[in-house]
């Protein structure tokens, strides 16, 4: 039987949850694979005290909203995981989307965390980024913005099934790269 800590959970729910997103895969399953690992990486941060980007963030909404609660709980990860009320409701407004945010979050707050991380999270966040480029921070401006044009040229002016698929391109040259996998930012996902 393998003995699994909380970290190790995560890292597995956050890598199959990329895995599927650049599948265009399920959207569902990987909101609440995304959310679960999120959670668990948010509370390892603030336990501690890593400057993550979930705080970052935190700095950034409304004083009477709360990020766990009111965007990644309600209304998306609360419906998907409990029926013991309103039996009868319906979810409006889910679509693909909603995935974006929260695997970057967990992503990067796993990264400045570990100091390392699986490919899938790098490749992720370098996928994120190339389509939010607002998001990167003014000193990273430069080495992120060279990265996109080298990996993930024009990806911007694609459809988000060229996008994702352009993403896992780039996953799969991740894998094959021999010298990648020694890199010491490079962990190698965790298996049973």
């Amino acid at each position: 039987m393998t003995e699994l800590s909380k970290l190790e959970v995560a890292q597995r729910q956050l890598v199959t949850a990329i895995r599927l997103f650049l599948q265009d895969d399920e959207p569902v399953s990987i909101y609440t694979l995304a959310s679960n690992a999120w959670e668990v990486i948010d509370a390892l941060c603030t336990e501690r005290g890593i400057d993550s980007i979930s705080n970052e963030t935190r700095g950034h909404i409304p004083a009477h909203k709360d990020l766990k609660r009111h965007y990644i709980n309600d209304p998306y990860r609360n419906f998907f995981k409990h029926a013991d009320r309103d039996f009868d409701e319906i979810l409006g407004g889910f679509d693909d989307t909603k995935n974006d945010a929260v695997l970057f979050l967990a992503a990067e707050d796993y990264m400045r965390m570990q100091n390392k991380s699986p490919v899938e999270f790098q490749v992720y966040q370098l996928w994120f980024l190339s389509l939010n480029v607002d998001k990167i921070a003014p000193g990273d401006m430069e080495d992120v913005m060279g990265n996109i044009e080298r990996h993930l040229p024009r990806i911007e002016n694609m459809s988000r099934t060229e996008q994702k698929k352009m993403g896992q391109e780039l996953l799969a040259e991740a894998w094959a790269d021999e010298d990648l996998a020694k890199h010491p930012k490079v962990e190698i996902p965790i298996r049973s």
